[in-house]
Parts: structure tokens; sequence; C-alpha cells
């Protein structure tokens, strides 16, 4: 049975810092009516820069007390570790990418065949849509192994936060042991051990990892 959400209790100063970047928001992001001109929308890389800007003025702890918030909805609401950790870091920097999160559905440990965590492979994802080449641009290697810098800073930091990146250890070290989850019995014994809320921890921890590389990250 899924857990209702309880609501934080931000104080004081968070409770200030909230409300100004709400308005900040709210002022920066007004939709324009359906009668303006279409050129006046802003752009997925304009929109990205935005929310940089407005959460690199934020309290750190905030932003990511604001990050872990979304990872909790979403894990109540899918229990799928890549596409809650992709949709935490979307909304946060404003990302495009409705139709990553559909692609992601396989994707917990590689189709829960206990590879690549999906507290990996969701950030991966968001982080490519900062990072990486499109389309237009696929003979580009320059563009490709910049990329490679922040994705494998962050590969790197969650395997020294976990020893691994992938699920069946990360089982282990959440859990005491590994479930082999496309076996019903098992999956419901894995449920049953707690596993939205030991992998909302994972979840949390891949996308504060991979927060800060974004907000640290000077080429963006």
């Amino acid at each position: 049975m899924k857990k209702n959400l309880k609501r934080r209790d931000f104080l004081g100063r968070t409770v200030f810092a909230a409300f100004s970047v709400i308005t900040l928001r709210a002022c920066s992001n007004r939709e324009l009516s359906p009668e303006g001109p279409a050129d006046s929308l802003p752009s997925e890389e304009n929109n990205f820069s935005k929310e940089l800007a407005l959460n690199r003025q934020m309290p750190r702890d905030l932003v990511m007390k604001m990050l872990d918030q979304k990872v909790d909805h979403y894990m109540q609401l899918s229990h799928h570790c890549a596409q809650s950790s992709f949709m935490a870091l979307k909304e946060q920097f404003g990302l495009k990418g409705e139709e990553v999160v559909k692609a992601l559905t396989p994707m917990p440990g590689i189709a829960e065949r206990g590879e690549t965590c999906g507290a990996v492979t969701g950030p991966l994802m968001a982080m490519g849509l900062i990072y990486g080449r499109d389309i237009k641009h696929l003979d580009n290697w320059e563009a490709y192994q910049e990329s490679l810098v922040p994705t494998g800073n962050f590969c790197d930091q969650f395997q020294k936060e976990f020893g691994t990146t992938s699920c069946h250890k990360v089982q282990e070290v959440k859990f005491g042991k590994c479930y082999h989850l496309t076996d019903p019995d098992e999956l419901q014994e894995f449920q049953n051990a707690g596993a939205t809320d030991k992998c909302s921890e994972v979840v949390r921890k891949a996308v504060h990892l991979a927060a800060k590389i974004i907000l640290d990250n000077s080429n963006k």
C-alpha cells in the first residue's frame, strides 16, 4: 500500500528563501497568451539557463530539500528509481524530456536484471540533456568527450558512495542481500523489506550528487 507523503516543514529562512524562489519563478516563467508570438517562447536551453541561475541563487541545502521532495513524490507514485531520479532533476532544472520519462520505463536495474542501478541511469539521462550532443551534431566528437567529464564524475561519486553502480550490489548494501526482481516471489519479498523507502534513500543521494555537479559546472 502506498504511503501518504508527509509535508515537510521549512522554518525561518528556509520558508523565506522558498517563497522568494517561487516568486522569481512565477515572474520569469509566466505563461504567454495564445496570441503571443511563437518565437517569444523560451528555448529549452534558455529555460535551463534561467532555472540553473535561480538554483545557484538559492541556499544549497534548500535546493537539496526541494529535490528530496520531488524524489519522495515520484518514488511513492511510480516506485521506479530511474524515472523518479530523472523527474526530480528535470523539474528542478527546467529540462524538457517527456519522452525520456517513457523511455526510462524498463531501465531500473536494466529491466530488473540487477544490472546498472536506475538511480544512475535517470541522472545520466538528465545530464545528457544538459551536456549531450543533439541529432544535428552527432559528428561532434569534442562535445561527446566533454559530456563524459561531468557524467563520469557522477558515476565515480556514486560508486564511491555505494561501492558499485550495479543494482544487485546496491541492494546488498541497503538490504543485506540482492533480489531477483523478475521472480514474483522475490519481488514481493523485496517490497515487504521496504523497497520504496530504502531505494528512495539511494535515489535522493544520487540526485544530490548529480545536482551538485550541475550547479558547480562552470561550463554552463
